[in-house]
C-alpha cells in the first residue's frame, strides 16, 4: 500500500470520528443554551410590559375617571378656567401626570395645563387622529415628542354615549418619561432601561430587547432598550466540560499521531529532496534513491534530472553566447542605418534648408544692392547670421546632438524665431498661430520634428513656389496635434513630384516617426497646404 493511501485512510478515519463526536456534543449544548436564552428573553419582555402597564394605571384612572365625570362635561359648556385650575391642574401631581389637554368635539383646545415651566405645550393629536384612535377600541395610548422630551399620553372621550361614540370632547393626560421615571422603572423591573433613537442600539452588550414607542401615526419615536443580563450557564457548561476534555485529549492524540506519520514518511524525505534541489547536489538523496516507495522513485528522477540539467546548461551557454554575438551584430547594423538616415534627413531639413535660405537672402540682397543699399546691407548681415547658425548646427551634428536640443525655449518661441529669420532673408510674410495647449503637450522630440517640417515647407514655398505669404497653424483636435503650413505660391502636382528629391520623402518619414500621417494638398496656380496630424503623448496617456 502506498504512502498516499495509508495517510489518506488514517487521516480520514480519525477526522470523521473526532468531528462526529464534537458535532453531537456541540449541537446538544447549543440547543440547551438557545432554549434558556429564549426563555430568559420572553420572561424579561413580559416583566417589562407588566411594569409599563402598572405605570400607566395612574394616567388611565385620571383620564377615565374625569372623562366620565359630569362636571367635566359641563365644563365644555361654561368653560370656567377657575374650575379647571381647581379640579384638573390640582390633580396632576396626585396621578403622577405632567400635562393635560381638554379638546371639544369640534377640535377646539378649551384648556391645557402642565407642571413644567415654559410656554403651553400643543395638543399631541388632532381631532381626526383622535377619532381614528377611538375606533381602535379601549385604551387610547400613544407617545409624542415635546420640548421637554418624550411624553406618554392617555386619551379618553368625554361623556360618550353607551356605544362609546358621539363623545362631546377629549381629555388627554400625559406623563414625561424623564430620567427619574426611567430609573424608577429600571429599579422596579431589576433591569437596565434606556431610551435610544429609532434604528440605534447599544452594540456593546451581548443581549438586549428593543420595545418601539410609537406616536398616533404608528411612527416609532424612540426605542426602549433593555440590556438583559446574560443567563448563567455555568451548570450547563460544567456538564459538558468532561466531554470536551476527552475530545480535546483525543484530538491531541490524533494530531500527534498524524504529525509523527507525516514527519517520518513524508516531511523528512521531502526535506532531503528539497535541500538536494536547492544545493544542486545529488549526494543528499543517495539513501532515498534506494527505496521502493513513491518518494524513492521521485528521488531517482531528481538524480536523473541533475545529469540532464548539467548537459542542458552547457548547451544553453553555447547557444546564449552565439545569440549574444548575433544580437550585437544586428544592433550595430541597425544603428548604423538609422544614423545614416537620420543624418541625411537632418542635414537636408536643417543645414541645407538654412543654406538655401541664406542663398535666397543673398539673391534678394543683390537685387537691392543698387536701388536700396541699406536694405541690401541688412540682408547681407542676416545672411551672415544665418550662415553662422548653419556652422553651429554642423558643429552640433559633429558632437552627436540635435540642433534644437542645444537650447529650448518652447515650440511657439522657436517657430517665431524661425519665421523672423526667414523674413529677414526674403521678402515674405510668415504668420504663426499656435494653440498654447497644443504647444505645451508637445514633447522635445515632437517639437524638433515639427520645426524641421515647418523649415522644409517654408524653404519649398520660397524656392519653388515664390510664395509671398505663409501661414503656420498648430491646433489640438481630439487628442491629436494638427500642424498645417499653407502658402500662396505657384503650387505643384503632388503625383508628379513624388519620388523627386528628398523634401516630400523627409516630410513623410518625420510624420511616420511622430506616429501620424502626412497630407499634401496642392495644384498648379493655387498654392500648397501641408498638414501633419499626430497623437500627443499627454492625450495618449
Amino acid at each position: 500500500m502506498s504512502i498516499k493511501v495509508r495517510m489518506t485512510l488514517l487521516l480520514g478515519l480519525l477526522l470523521i470520528v473526532f468531528l462526529g463526536a464534537l458535532l453531537v456534543l456541540r449541537r446538544g449544548a447549543q440547543a440547551r443554551i438557545a432554549e434558556l436564552q429564549h426563555e430568559s428573553r420572553r420572561n424579561s419582555l413580559h416583566v417589562i410590559k407588566q411594569w409599563i402597564d402598572l405605570s400607566n394605571q395612574p394616567l388611565q384612572r385620571f383620564a377615565r375617571d374625569f372623562g366620565e365625570w359630569p362636571e367635566l362635561a359641563a365644563f365644555l359648556d361654561h368653560r370656567d378656567g377657575r374650575w379647571a385650575e381647581k379640579n384638573l391642574r390640582a390633580n396632576l401631581a396626585n396621578y403622577d401626570a405632567h400635562a393635560l389637554w381638554v379638546i371639544s368635539a369640534k377640535g377646539e383646545l378649551l384648556y391645557s395645563a402642565q407642571t413644567n415651566p415654559g410656554p403651553p405645550l400643543p395638543p399631541p393629536a388632532t381631532l381626526e387622529e383622535l377619532a381614528k384612535l377611538a375606533r381602535t377600541g379601549p385604551g387610547h395610548h400613544l407617545f409624542t415628542e415635546s420640548r421637554d422630551g418624550l411624553l406618554q399620553v392617555w386619551g379618553e372621550p368625554i361623556a360618550p354615549d353607551q356605544t362609546g361614540e358621539n363623545a362631546r370632547g377629549w381629555l388627554l393626560v400625559a406623563r414625561w418619561w424623564s430620567p427619574r421615571f426611567l430609573a424608577n422603572l429600571s429599579r422596579l423591573a431589576e433591569m437596565t432601561l434606556q431610551l435610544v433613537p429609532p434604528g440605534q442600539h447599544d452594540t456593546r452588550e451581548a443581549d438586549r430587547l428593543l420595545l418601539p414607542l410609537q406616536d398616533i401615526r404608528r411612527n416609532t419615536l424612540r426605542q426602549l432598550q433593555t440590556i438583559l443580563p446574560l443567563p448563567d450557564f455555568t451548570a450547563s457548561l460544567a456538564a459538558d466540560t468532561l466531554a470536551v476534555r476527552v475530545l480535546l485529549l483525543f484530538g491531541l492524540l490524533v494530531i500527534a499521531t498524524v504529525w509523527l506519520g507525516v514527519q517520518q514518511w513524508i516531511l523528512r524525505p521531502l526535506q532531503q529532496i528539497s535541500l538536494s534541489l536547492a544545493r544542486e547536489d545529488p549526494a543528499g538523496i543517495a539513501t532515498l534513491r534506494k527505496g521502493r516507495d513513491e518518494l524513492g522513485r521521485v528521488a531517482e528522477l531528481v538524480g536523473i534530472s541533475f545529469a540532464q540539467k548539467q548537459a542542458m546548461l552547457l548547451l544553453g551557454e553555447e547557444r546564449q553566447r552565439a545569440e549574444q554575438q548575433l544580437r550585437k551584430s544586428d544592433e550595430l547594423v541597425r544603428r548604423s542605418l538609422e544614423l545614416r538616415a537620420r543624418l541625411a534627413r537632418d542635414l537636408h531639413d536643417g543645414v541645407i534648408q538654412s543654406i538655401y535660405a541664406a542663398g535666397l537672402g543673398l539673391e534678394s540682397a543683390l537685387s537691392d544692392l543698387e536701388q536700396n543699399p541699406t536694405a541690401a546691407r541688412t540682408r547681407l548681415a542676416n545672411c551672415r547670421q544665418s550662415l553662422n547658425s548653419v556652422i553651429r548646427e554642423v558643429r552640433g551634428f559633429i558632437d552627436g546632438l540635435e540642433p534644437e536640443q542645444i537650447q529650448r525655449h518652447g515650440f511657439a518661441q522657436e517657430l517665431a524665431a524661425l519665421a523672423r529669420s526667414m523674413q529677414a532673408l526674403w521678402p515674405v510674410r510668415i504668420v504663426t498661430k499656435v494653440a498654447a495647449a497644443a504647444a505645451r503637450a508637445l514633447e522635445i522630440g515632437q517639437e524638433i520634428h515639427a520645426l524641421h517640417i515647418c523649415r522644409e515647407c517654408i524653404s519649398n514655398a520660397l524656392r519653388h513656389g515664390e510664395a509671398k505669404k505663409i501661414l503656420i497653424i498648430l491646433n489640438q483636435e481630439a487628442g491629436l496635434a494638427a500642424l498645417t503650413v499653407r502658402d500662396d505660391g505657384h503650387g505643384f502636382d503632388p503625383a508628379q513630384a513624388a519620388g523627386q528629391g528628398y523634401g516630400l520623402k523627409n516630410l513623410a518619414a518625420r510624420a511616420r516617426e511622430l506616429g501620424g500621417a502626412l497630407q499634401v494638398d496642392s495644384r498648379p496656380g493655387h498654392g500648397t497646404a501641408v498638414t501633419v496630424k499626430f497623437p500627443l503623448k499627454e492625450a495618449a496617456a
